[in-house]
């Protein structure tokens, strides 16, 4: 009898056990690339910021609709236009259990100062001229001159709040994170998975719904919409455009389209002949068609852009005003006569086989290119070869996918300012750093939009850089998936409001 009762007792504690267990709530991302280290100051994939996204916080951040929001900072003053203070959230901890206080501010912004990180956000807030701690929940900010810029800068993952007991302790956070955002990384599998777990301790009471998100790294698009398909994947994000169509067709699915701000481009190191000829990469400029490669690669999935992304409508050019950027094949043949290729030359583009190393698109570039006589050499490499190579400036050219912005100021200024922090062309100009410095100090809409104008008729004509086009933000997801919000700059901030 008593073995009777211990078995019928035992049965009901399973019962109970059980459903407890099926009642967490896990959602599980494809995505195509892994990782490139965690250290929200020093990465600059977006493989790496998409997880950033949910680990780490900064003081300000983008809503939906790209709206200047509260994240750390609960409020803040302006009382000039030289001096910010920011009101911090009381009682923020980080991953480690400590809690946030100003002196975490001063000193990741701090750290992004320093030459020595080589922090790809140092641009954004190189003004930065005092900072001071108040009290341990409000930090006062005064800049040497007026960044308009500021706010749009701090709410980059570049800017994110680190732990100075972590950085410390571990000297960088790339295989490490101790953030304060809504989850919390439990296990890292390179190459293969990613999982982390809700902060019970969340500063936003109630939130994360999710009790666990894991990030599964699967290279190929088909693959990626096979395992949203089959339900072992919730949500992927898809970049192929023939794959795209194939989930619109699925009455399972939802697919969710926004206009992005990130840019796809086509840039030289301008320090190797004959790529220090404006001439050269003018040709190549007017060897260009934009909509065949959206077409091509993207599948109509993409918008046609200039130095600013087109979605800014109050800031962007229509490519008509911009010179260079009408296809004319007999003027690119001109000019490459005029700087001494009357034949053609060959050059290499260095690319990789995904979405952001841009394989595809430099495809169709390969073969516009031929029309002027020229012979690019497609150097497809490895996705942690790619960055490397990137990093290193190794290239002759290089297809990329660069984070873009509403705001001309923090994407051009990191990008072409001799100074900027991912100027990987190596491109200096007197003419282009005086209207980037000049744009960053004016406050006024109407003064900056004269600036930005000049510059960006500026940039087409000394093509440094080639700028093509901006994708679509595309999400298949199981009909399953609420609450999941899309942000024009790819973050997945919103997976703190997903429900499953």
């Amino acid at each position: 009898m008593k073995h009777v009762l211990r078995v019928t007792l035992l049965l009901l504690l399973i019962g109970l056990v059980m459903p407890l267990v099926a009642q967490e709530k896990t959602l599980t991302i494809g995505v195509d690339q892994e990782a490139i280290g965690l250290d929200p100051h020093i990465v600059t994939a977006f493989s790496s910021h998409r997880r950033i996204d949910l680990l780490y916080n900064k003081l300000v951040r983008h809503d939906e609709d790209l709206k200047i929001v509260p994240d750390l900072a609960e409020s803040w003053e302006i009382p000039n236009n030289t001096t910010y203070i920011f009101n911090l959230r009381k009682g923020v901890k980080f991953h480690n259990g400590i809690e946030l206080t100003a002196d975490d501010v001063i000193f990741s912004l701090n750290r992004i100062l320093d030459p020595k990180t080589a922090a790809p956000g140092r641009s954004y807030i190189t003004s930065i001229k005092s900072m001071e701690a108040i009290s341990p929940y409000q930090v006062k900010i005064t800049l040497s001159a007026p960044l308009a810029s500021f706010l749009e800068g701090l709410s980059s993952n570049n800017c994110a709040i680190v732990s100075k007991a972590a950085v410390e302790q571990y000297g960088n956070l790339q295989k490490v994170e101790v953030g304060t955002g809504p989850f919390i990384l439990k296990e890292w599998i390179p190459d293969n998975s990613m999982t982390l777990v809700k902060n019970s301790n969340y500063f936003d009471k109630g939130l994360p719904y999710l009790d666990k998100v894991i990030f599964r790294v699967i290279p190929e698009q088909a693959s990626l919409f096979a395992g949203v398909k089959s339900g072992t994947l919730d949500i992927a994000q898809i970049n192929d455009g023939s794959t795209v169509l194939l989930a619109k067709r699925d009455p399972n699915l939802i697919v969710m389209q926004k206009p992005g701000i990130n840019l796809r481009t086509f840039g030289f190191n301008v320090t190797r002949k004959p790529f220090d000829d404006e001439r050269v990469r003018q040709a190549i400029s007017l060897a260009i068609d934009r909509n065949e490669i959206i077409a091509a690669a993207e599948f109509g999935m993409a918008q046609p852009s200039g130095p600013i992304p087109a979605g800014a409508t109050q800031w962007a050019l229509p490519l008509n005003r911009l010179p260079f950027y009408t296809p004319d094949l007999a003027k690119a043949k001109s000019l490459l006569s005029q700087a001494g290729f009357p034949n053609g030359l060959s050059l290499k583009i260095v690319c990789s086989n995904s979405f952001e190393g841009g394989l595809s698109v430099a495809q169709v570039i390969q073969n516009q290119l031929k029309k002027i006589g020229v012979n690019g050499e497609l150097e497809v490499v490895e996705w942690g070869i790619y960055i490397d190579r990137w990093n290193k400036k190794d290239f002759d050219s290089m297809v990329e996918l660069r984070g873009g912005s509403g705001e001309p100021d923090r994407f051009l200024y990191r990008t072409l300012h001799s100074t900027g922090g991912v100027n990987n062309f190596l491109f200096k100009d007197s003419e282009v750093d005086k209207l980037l410095d000049k744009g960053r100090e004016l406050t006024t809409y109407s003064e900056r939009k004269k600036v930005y104008d000049d510059l960006q008729i500026m940039l087409a004509e000394k093509a440094p850089v080639i700028f093509l086009y901006c994708p679509y933000e595309t999400h298949i997801m199981n009909k399953a998936i609420k609450g999941f919000r899309q942000i024009g700059d790819g973050s997945l901030y919103y997976i703190i409001e997903t429900q499953k």
